[in-house]
């Protein structure tokens, strides 16, 4: 059983992916703003540092394809995710330091577009024209959102952006890890240590060394939501690793983009974030233009080309065959002609 060509497996997978973004997403604006703890660098290496030990407790801290990674191999294919993951996170938690929840989501629709030109500029794929064609509305309903928002902050929204572009380099680089080396709770559990270098670095730099830890200390209630929002944080990381190796990069991108009405209603919800008429109707364009590309977008590969290439040659072997055909005919033609015109 399938609906909209998601079989029900997918669509599980899809539906635990988008609710724990969302509450994952309101978490860290809920810590940062209710209850008055602005350290989000801190915060997202408090979910590395959780992640890593619920996966290494349930691989038993024992990865047979990680042991196959000398140190050079680690920092060339393993390493550079972690800087893209940690970019993109990051960038995501600063965003929320300066939007709201729903203004950040709304921008993160334009996804799918930063996915295509990274896979066509720096990995060399190719697609048919409705994939490109399919990006016009997703990206203009997004700059329509954004142009209604009442809360814009352009530190917020370069943040946010930023938190696109790296997401895009992260997800491909992931989906060929997956292809040849690791499972997703395995990537995870190879992933945290090097994703948390970098979180807890930043955090020191811009947040200080001493008063986050001190003040997450001191605040027992602080201490609890960050526990349960690193538990949404590996949840989510977990079901966006396996939504990526069942989508594909693209895919997943496309589907990330469905999640936006819930966002707007659970930040107007707990935040009071006012939803205008132009965002509703920006979100109507980007939902239009992921229906163009889940029924008409696609990659190019190689077996299409190979593929139109047979089709090519067989239609001149055809043509080469009617063209001797008719040949022979007129021949034949001008023999009988010769033959009678003797008789005569």
């Amino acid at each position: 059983m399938a609906v909209l060509g998601y079989t029900l497996a997918e669509l599980g997978i899809i539906a635990a992916c988008f609710t724990c973004n969302v509450a994952l997403v309101n978490s860290v604006k809920f810590i940062q703003y209710t209850l008055h703890y602005p350290y989000p660098l801190l915060i997202s290496a408090m979910h590395m540092i959780f992640s890593w030990l619920a996966c290494g407790v349930y691989v038993k801290f024992n990865v047979p394809a990680l042991r196959e990674y000398t140190f050079s191999r680690y920092m060339k294919e393993v390493f550079p995710v972690a800087a893209m993951a940690s970019a993109s996170i990051g960038c995501g938690n600063m965003a929320l330091k300066y939007i709201f929840p729903s203004f950040h989501e709304l921008l993160q629709q334009t996804s799918p577009a930063a996915q295509v030109l990274v896979c066509v500029l720096i990995y060399h794929q190719h697609y048919n024209l409705p994939t490109y064609l399919s990006m016009i509305p997703i990206c203009g309903g997004a700059i329509m959102c954004s142009g209604g928002e009442v809360n814009f902050n352009i530190i917020g929204v370069t943040f946010s952006i930023g938190a696109v572009l790296t997401r895009a380099l992260k997800n491909t680089m992931q989906a060929h890890l997956m292809t040849v080396s690791f499972t997703t709770i395995e990537l995870l559990f190879a992933l945290a240590p090097a994703n948390l270098f970098f979180f807890m670095t930043a955090s020191v730099i811009s947040e200080g060394p001493i008063e986050p830890a001190v003040n997450l200390v001191k605040a027992p209630t602080v201490l609890l939501a960050v526990v349960g929002s690193s538990i949404l944080a590996c949840s989510y990381n977990l079901l966006a690793f396996k939504m990526l190796q069942v989508l594909s990069p693209i895919g997943a991108m496309v589907v990330h983009t469905l999640k936006t009405p819930a966002t707007l209603l659970v930040s107007w919800m707990l935040f009071g974030n006012q939803v205008g008429i132009l965002q509703i109707v920006g979100f109507i364009i980007i939902t239009a233009g992921v229906y163009y590309y889940k029924h008409f977008g696609k990659e190019i590969t190689e077996d299409d080309y190979q593929s139109v290439e047979k089709e090519a040659k067989q239609e001149l072997e055809e043509f080469d065959i009617e063209d001797n055909n008719a040949e022979v005919d007129s021949v034949s033609s001008d023999e009988d002609g010769e033959e009678e015109t003797g008789k005569e």
